[in-house]
């Protein structure tokens, strides 16, 4: 598997057998890090891949495009150190190569713990063949990058090899439902060769001498070997917390440096050890022991307006920074910059707008620490498997009453007590001096929505009246997070027409959009026109309009990884229509209830017939957040029958 030379069979692969649906297929992925020493940087991680990738059609161009992710931490840096490919096509019964240049290849800054090399390879078409090798060069040795045998496209032979120090104690973990068909650990012998020099003379009338001669300092290190063979393309369908949960990967968490000359520094062999080297961080504990002086005139204002009301102070503090600070998109467990600072700019990473409130909490009185956390697209901690670098949030928690009250004041559209749905990732871990341990993720509020619609149809088959919805919970959250991106309200009512042919909005009325604590509440006074199938003297029409299931999120044949809601959904639909006169009602949907096993959800269909009036209720309840694989045919086949219930119609008839 050299690079540049390919089988030319390979170029005349139109698809791939195991997966005949496959875009393109991964030929072979070889990975390998190891540790070198040089006496002028010490030990440096060297990080090398080649990877062959075959392209069957269009829709595997984005595997042309390439971003190599860089990191930087003050004068430790990640260097890209080699970067080569080439792209192969078959022209008129002859291999043509086609090298990547210079001129395709440039840097970006992410933030300034980050910089990735991007480059798009060329003359990529249907039936193309990219080659691509590189190495990395980091000072970074606490940090060894995940290795992945899995990716949305198949891969026939994916192998990785490290080889680590005794000095750097890793922790590993090999993630994901494909089995290795290699996996090796061994421990090897190693040595370092030391350059001596020794000056000798020099004195009176003699002549310095420089004598040079080498020593030996030999190690053991640890080797990893493992090779994955045929395997299947990873399917990602929502909902789930994280593909990072499931995806089949190899990865490596330090847990200690021992030196041979000293102590040992403890990293993350234990959630203790972690809380303690959190707690002593100058990008994290210091913060929140700070002075603070900063805040003073908030929290004077805070207590002077709730004297004895501890709740009401929290929710002050809460709405005082989410108000003030604007959070500029990047997540870390750590501080961008001073808290003063970020203060004085109105603006910071989320660590900065949350020990920012830790810290203010602290000062109004109110029993106040951190939650470190990973967000649900990095995949869930593992309780058993202490991480400290895979740590990527923090949010801000406070003991009211006895209760434990989560905060993330870098959302605009969410009440104090309320999470983003980016942090509800099933567990956290509490910092703190005294209280370390578990936090419940969990979220207490559900997706709570109601839609009433009261509607009158005319002699010529058009409809008329009002819209209610209701939107509480995550619901409401969603609602003002979509009308954020609206300039105005007319903005708002021309795409809903535009989206739902035949509706026309006649007026519209929305309430408590800024008041957090209240449900969004909307009105809308409609006509609605091309909705019924006239047969004469028969008409039939969808009952449900724009508001009926016709797409089920379940798509597999068969999904191994569990299905994860975020929360809890309880979605209601009520209408009441009135027919014309001169029309009977001659034919409605039968009432039905399904139920999911366990009771992991609900589905109500109920119609009543009251002379020219007909009411439908529908509704859908998921009352688990987490099914099982072994549900996943429950799911799908819930979801069909709530498909085909919503897509019956009401029969009138003309008398």
């Amino acid at each position: 598997m050299k690079y540049g030379k390919i089988d030319s069979k390979n170029l005349d692969m139109t698809r791939y057998e195991a997966d005949t649906n496959a875009s393109a297929v991964i030929l072979f992925d070889f990975g390998r890090t190891y540790y070198a020493y040089t006496e002028s940087n010490g030990f440096q991680i060297h990080i090398e891949r080649h990877i062959r990738v075959k392209i069957f059609n269009k829709e595997a161009y984005n595997w042309a495009d390439w971003s190599i992710p860089m990191r930087i931490e003050g004068s430790s840096v990640e260097k890209l150190t080699e970067l080569k490919g080439i792209t192969f096509n078959m022209e008129n019964g002859k291999v043509v190569k086609t090298k990547l240049s210079g001129k395709d290849i440039y840097n970006e800054e992410v933030h300034q713990y980050l910089e990735q090399t991007k480059f798009a390879m060329p003359n990529v078409k249907e039936g193309s063949i990219i080659d691509i090798k590189y190495s990395i060069t980091s000072d970074l040795i606490y940090f060894i990058h995940d290795w992945y045998f899995q990716y949305g496209i198949p891969v026939i032979w994916s192998e990785y090899t490290v080889e680590i120090p005794e000095f750097y104690v890793f922790k590993k973990i090999v993630n994901g439902y494909v089995p290795m068909n290699v996996y090796e650990n061994e421990t090897l012998q190693d040595k370092i060769v030391l350059q001596n020099k020794t000056r000798t003379g020099g004195q009176g009338f003699s002549t310095a001498q420089t004598q040079f001669s080498t020593s030996e300092a030999n190690f053991e290190k640890e080797y990893y070997h493992f090779i994955a063979k045929d395997v299947p393309a990873f399917i990602e369908e929502q909902p789930m917390t994280s593909k990072e949960n499931y995806i089949s990967k190899a990865e490596f968490e330090l847990s200690m440096i021992k030196p041979g000359y000293g102590t040992y520094s403890d990293y993350s062999t234990s959630w203790n050890a972690i809380n303690k080297t959190l707690l002593e961080s100058t990008y994290f504990g210091s913060k929140i022991r700070s002075g603070g002086g900063f805040l003073k005139d908030g929290v004077a204002l805070i207590l002077a307006k709730y004297p004895d009301d501890k709740r009401s102070r929290m929710e002050a503090a809460y709405d005082f920074i989410k108000d003030r600070m604007e959070w500029n998109g990047y997540s870390s467990k750590y501080v961008n910059t001073t808290l003063r600072e970020a203060y004085s700019e109105k603006t910071g990473n989320n660590a900065d707008i949350n020990l920012m409130l830790v810290l203010m909490l602290r000062k109004l009185g109110i029993d106040a620490d951190p939650v470190i956390l990973k967000t649900r697209d990095e995949g869930f901690i593992r309780e058993n498997y202490p991480t400290l670098f895979g740590i990527n949030y923090v949010i801000a928690s406070a003991v009211i009453d006895s209760t434990r009250v989560l905060m993330d004041a870098t959302s605009d559209f969410l009440p104090c007590g309320m999470l983003p749905i980016r942090d509800l990732n099933i567990k956290g871990r509490l910092i703190s001096e005294s209280n370390r341990g578990w936090v419940d993720l969990t979220p207490s509020e559900s997706y709570k929505f109601l839609s009433m619609n009261t509607i009158t149809m005319d002699e010529t088959g058009t409809f008329t009246g009002s819209i209610q919805r209701s939107y509480r919970g995550y619901s409401a959250y969603d609602i003002r997070r979509k009308l954020s991106n609206y300039n105005n309200d007319e903005e708002y009512i021309s795409e809903v027409e535009d989206n739902n042919e035949g509706l026309k909005i006649n007026s519209y009325k929305i309430e408590n959009v800024n008041d957090f604590n209240k449900p969004v509440k909307e009105k809308f006074d409609v006509t609605i026109s091309d909705q019924i199938e006239d047969a004469g003297d028969m008409i039939y029409f969808s009952p449900l309009f724009y508001q009926a299931i016709t797409e089920n999120p379940f798509k597999l044949k068969k999904r191994v990884y569990p299905v994860e809601y975020p929360y809890k959904k309880d979605l209601t639909l009520m209408l009441n229509f009135t027919v014309p006169e001169g029309y009977k009602v001659e034919e409605v949907p039968e009432n039905v209830a399904y139920t999911l096993p366990d009771n992991g959800g609900k589905f109500i269909y109920k119609v009543t017939k009251m002379g020219q009036m007909i009411q439908v209720i529908t509704k859908l309840i998921i009352t688990k957040e987490l099914f099982v694989p072994e549900d996943y045919e429950n799911l799908k086949e819930f979801y069909n029958l709530i498909i085909a219930k919503h897509a019956e119609q009401i029969l009138l008839v003309k008398e």
